[in-house]
């Protein structure tokens, strides 16, 4: 999410009716890159780890305060939370007092299954329901919101997921005749990512005789298929990773899988294609609407090993497939762009 919102600033400077500032946690692991922002960066301090939340509770008051300052220092007209944090609902009132609207952009309609953070989505749904305009990255969220009633429905409004940049675009050359084809999985590792399954497809690929190599990334237990990923001669990198570490994963590799059970939209089919990637993806949650199947990437039939198999497949064994697959990611760039992302956020957000 830091990556999204330093990509929105610098999107944002040439714009001559927009002026954007950022406020951060100091605890964010990466907030020294805000250095590189100037004046543009409000950094507060928060928590470290869950029990912070409570703990560091004492902070809030005077993080009521600065931000209340800071609006009216700035002349903010519109605040636009990117992703929620566990004190908004103690903030919203004081950012009206300052002079401005409170928007918030909701990427979760409902909790993922073995997510923790999962322990604070009713906190974070209070401050959706007190906005004055809630943003989501996907119509079926947008779906899921109106059905549960939680939030009123002339306030919810759709957007899309940008694409995140984690380096320059790489150039994809055509790939070689009987080269394997090189499989990325990259995230958080958790129950509804579907590792199990994608370890699951992957085996039935190499035992059809389908010649591809495998990545797996991220912080999380790898369980049982820790062992199965060693037999399949896996690159495996189990922690979290650095922006940089990403950004040569990313041009290394062929194709995303996305093999999740259960899903709203993907940072990671994002990640995928601001470095020009094709996804594979199962055909949940907001995934076929992200991905768009035979335009940036393959949706499989079901949410299964087989059908994950099956579509990547097609791609090992057709190379011209995979051209116009990298190409029609790179043909929708602007519709994905960070800067149209920041105008319509705006827009939307001072309606």
């Amino acid at each position: 999410m830091l990556r999204l919102a330093i990509e929105a600033i610098r999107a944002a400077q040439p714009m001559p009716d927009v002026e954007l500032s950022l406020c951060v946690s100091r605890q964010n692991d990466n907030f020294a890159a805000l250095t590189a922002l100037g004046e543009a960066a409000i950094g507060v301090d928060t928590f470290e780890h869950g029990i912070g939340a409570v703990l560091g509770a004492w902070r809030i008051p005077s993080i009521r305060k600065v931000l209340a300052a800071e609006i009216r220092r700035r002349r903010i007209g519109v605040v636009i939370e990117l992703m929620p944090h566990v004190w908004s609902p103690f903030l919203i009132s004081q950012l009206r007092m300052g002079g401005a609207r409170y928007a918030t952009i909701v990427h979760d309609a409902g909790a993922h299954p073995g997510d923790p953070t999962a322990l604070v989505n009713s906190i974070l749904g209070l401050a959706a329901a007190r906005a004055d305009r809630v943003i989501t990255l996907s119509e079926a969220v947008t779906a899921q919101l109106r059905a549960n009633g939680r939030i009123a429905s002339e306030k919810i409004v759709t957007l899309f997921h940008p694409d995140l940049n984690y380096g320059p675009l790489p150039d994809r050359p055509p790939r070689e005749p009987e080269t394997p084809l090189r499989l990325v999985f990259l995230g958080r590792i958790l129950p509804y990512k579907g590792l199990g399954l994608f370890v699951d497809a992957i085996e039935a690929l190499r035992g059809g005789g389908i010649a591809v190599e495998v990545g797996v990334f991220g912080e999380g237990h790898l369980n049982a298929e820790g062992g199965r990923l060693e037999a399949l001669g896996a690159e495996i990198i189990n922690r979290w990773l650095s922006d940089d570490e990403i950004a040569s994963i990313l041009a290394r590799y062929d194709v995303m899988v996305v093999s999740h059970v259960e899903a709203s939209q993907s940072g990671v089919v994002a990640a995928a294609f601001g470095a020009g990637l094709p996804v594979v993806a199962t055909p949940v949650g907001a995934l076929p609407e992200q991905v768009e199947h035979g335009v940036a990437g393959l949706v499989a039939d079901a949410v299964s090993a087989e059908a994950l198999a099956a579509v990547t497949k097609r791609l090992a064994l057709d190379r011209e497939l995979y051209r116009a697959l990298c190409e029609g990611v790179r043909a929708r760039r602007d519709l994905r762009s960070v800067q149209r992302f920041v105008r319509e956020c705006v827009r939307l957000a001072d309606e």
